[in-house]
């Protein structure tokens, strides 16, 4: 009997101490959460448009969730729709790192479908609510201005890109190929580009530094070691140089060019005659017989035609040991194209081409059906340009340019000629300048205003090279016309960034001897070439 009132005692006092304790523990529901006003599917353009998501977060006990709400957490996450890793064997990235409710962020993957998770944690009971959608990122490099750059003290080589989407919708994307296997190279030097017509072989994109010159997917901009013009267009890789200047002898049609040419850092030339079947560059034709061992350095330049459908078989080099220039033609057989030769003077001509003066430019235009502006130096620095005509057979000199009137000419290394009106632009610093050849008269650009703490990088008119382009693409007059407006390469050494780039577009007026501005994009590294990328 005594134990059962010791047991009665404890029952007693244990569901006293239970009732006592109720207190002490908190109840509360958990919250169903709900997520609104996220889109199925959210498309982009890569390294241009931004991901932008608003969500409306609602809680069903604190109601609707907002920015710096400090009981909720928000994580944003992407994957790749069709599987695989999206960096480093990672297979999602976290897009939002600093938890915020919104999301706007850099498209900065390559094209494709992706799945897009956001995810809502209460952090009181821990319980996560998510929900998914597509993210549709689109290639920025389709058609536009490839834009190639140098950034930062490093020079690291990249491409930029002027996108156009549609008539109205022209952007910029930056570091286009970044996320697309392109090696980290260092100091760009140009962009080579050759657009075939023909399905096999492709069109050609090379982007060339110091460091190595890599070729492009037509459609993708993918690349890799794989693709290094060595291992692609060489019979025999060409060892301790890289391929920094490139350009193609245009055909009399409209299907594919006559050959390639390219000029190493090392001053060697190389020749890839396309009615070869296998058609690669060989040994260096710099030379005066075929495989021997070069005998002189060329410049990195090569002058052809720029007359569409081709209207000449020929392209000129500038030996630069012997201080001459030097020329390639067609040949009826192979071993013919493989081997540079001088250029022989005719009686009576304007010019000896042998001309004992350094080379400081060169460029192809389509002025005067084809000619070809040489800028030279004599010992005592004084300047003249020299016009060879390329047409027909090529090497017809057609005009000389001496004691020019034109205030820093001598101090400048950047350049262009156009191609309708004998205009020659040069720049020194933030100054552009325009030589009127004709009249000898040189127009300081004013229009082209650039600050104190800017220097022009780049001046070029970008020559379309699809002879058929506008049929083939109904493409409209002001469009065609934009080949010959003048680019101009401008870098803000104040910029606090490595974007400090910018690229104006200026229509060339013939009668009045001035330029004005079209149009000008900005956030660019130091540009050191442009070219449109074309579509067939």
């Amino acid at each position: 009997m005594k134990m059962n009132y010791i047991i009665l005692f404890l029952f007693g006092v244990s569901l006293c101490a239970c009732f006592d304790d109720k207190g002490n523990y908190d109840y509360r529901d958990m919250a169903d959460i709900t997520i609104e006003n996220i889109p199925e599917v959210i498309e982009v353009l890569g390294n241009s448009d931004h991901i932008i998501v608003t969500p409306k977060v609602v809680s069903s006990l604190d109601g609707e969730v907002k920015e710096g709400d400090a009981n909720f957490e928000f994580t944003y996450k992407i994957e790749k729709k069709s599987g695989g890793t999206m960096v480093a064997g990672q297979k999602w990235v976290d897009l939002n790192p600093s938890k915020t409710l919104n999301l706007d962020t850099l498209a900065a993957f390559a094209a494709d479908t992706y799945i897009g998770w956001f995810g809502v944690t209460d952090k009181r009971s821990g319980v996560q609510t998510s929900t998914t959608f597509d993210i549709k990122v689109s290639s920025p490099t389709y058609e536009g201005w490839m834009v190639l750059c140098n950034e930062g003290e490093q020079e690291r080589v990249r491409m930029d890109m002027i996108s156009v989407i549609s008539a109205e919708r022209v952007i910029p994307a930056y570091d286009v190929l970044a996320p697309l296997g392109f090696p980290e190279l260092r100091h760009a030097r140009g962009i080579g580009f050759y657009p075939n017509r023909r399905a096999n072989p492709d069109d050609v994109i090379y982007v060339m530094s110091e460091e190595g010159t890599y070729r492009l997917d037509r459609e993708t901009f993918k690349t890799d070691e794989s693709w290094n013009i060595n291992n692609v267009d060489f019979i025999i890789p060409p060892g301790d140089e890289h391929v920094v200047y490139y350009n193609t002898v245009n055909n009399n049609n409209s299907s594919e060019a006559l050959a390639c040419l390219c000029v190493t850092d090392a001053g060697n030339a190389y020749a890839q005659v396309l009615s070869t079947p296998g058609a690669a560059f060989e040994k260096p034709i710099n030379t005066s017989a075929r495989g021997e061992a070069p005998t002189y350095r060329v410049a990195p330049y090569i002058g052809v035609s720029m007359a569409r459908p081709g209207n000449g078989k020929a392209a000129v080099f500038y030996d630069m040991d012997n201080q001459r220039f030097v020329g390639w033609k067609q040949g009826y057989v192979d071993f013919l194209m493989q081997v540079l030769n001088p250029i022989r003077d005719k009686e009576g001509a304007l010019f000896t081409f042998k001309t004992g003066m350094d080379l400081v430019y060169m460029e192809s235009t389509r002025y005067s059906n084809g000619l070809v502006y040489a800028i030279l130096q004599d010992a005592g620095g004084k300047r003249c340009i020299y016009g060879i005509n390329m047409s027909g057979n090529g090497y017809v000199p057609e005009s000389m340019y001496k004691d020019l009137n034109a205030p820093d000419f001598d101090k400048a290394s950047i350049f262009a000629f156009h191609s309708q009106f004998p205009y020659m632009f040069y720049a020194v610093g933030n100054k552009v300048y325009l030589h009127n050849l004709g009249t000898n008269t040189t127009y300081p650009m004013n229009s082209i205003a650039l600050g104190e703490h800017e220097v022009v990088t780049m001046l070029k008119f970008n020559l379309y090279r699809q002879c058929s382009l506008k049929d083939l693409n109904n493409q409209s007059d002001e469009f065609m016309a934009r080949q010959y407006e003048l680019m101009v390469g401008s870098y803000n050494t104040d910029a606090p960034d490595n974007n400090g780039g910018k690229l104006g577009f200026y229509p060339v007026d013939g009668v009045n001897n001035s330029v004005t501005k079209r149009a000008e994009y900005d956030g660019f590294a130091r540009i050191k070439d442009v070219v449109y990328r074309e579509r067939r």
